[in-house]
């Protein structure tokens, strides 16, 4: 079970910030068209969009990597996430998104959350 939520941690966060990161989703934020976009929605500087993104894949990158590497202290990695799942909801709520575009969000922070208690 833990291996299987690792992998899904570690899937959506590429997909998101990597695959996706330039299409337009019915998740994003306002009316963006893109993940960099989004961020501009919120009104946030360039940095914030970065330093996230590069938190957000070395975070769940890590998570995944302990599935092999037992040293790697995953549930540190998740704690990070969900404080960055908690801002993207909070971000959502900055613009008066509907819930419907935080259901990613909280997911994944439901997802790391049975992480943090396994």
């Amino acid at each position: 079970m833990l291996l299987f939520l690792k992998s899904i941690i570690f899937l959506g966060v590429i997909n998101v910030w990597l695959l996706r990161r330039g299409k337009s989703t019915k998740w994003r934020g306002g009316n963006a068209p893109t993940l960099k976009d989004e961020f501009k929605v919120y009104a946030l500087p360039d940095w914030v969009f970065y330093f996230v993104g590069f938190a957000k894949i070395l975070s769940a990158s890590l998570i995944f990597s302990s599935i092999w590497i037992d040293q790697i202290p995953y549930k540190l990695f998740a704690l990070i996430l969900c404080f960055l799942m908690i801002f993207a909801i909070l971000m959502h709520m900055k613009v008066r998104d509907g819930i419907m575009k935080s259901i990613p969000a909280l997911s994944m922070f439901m997802i790391l959350m049975l992480i943090l208690n396994i």
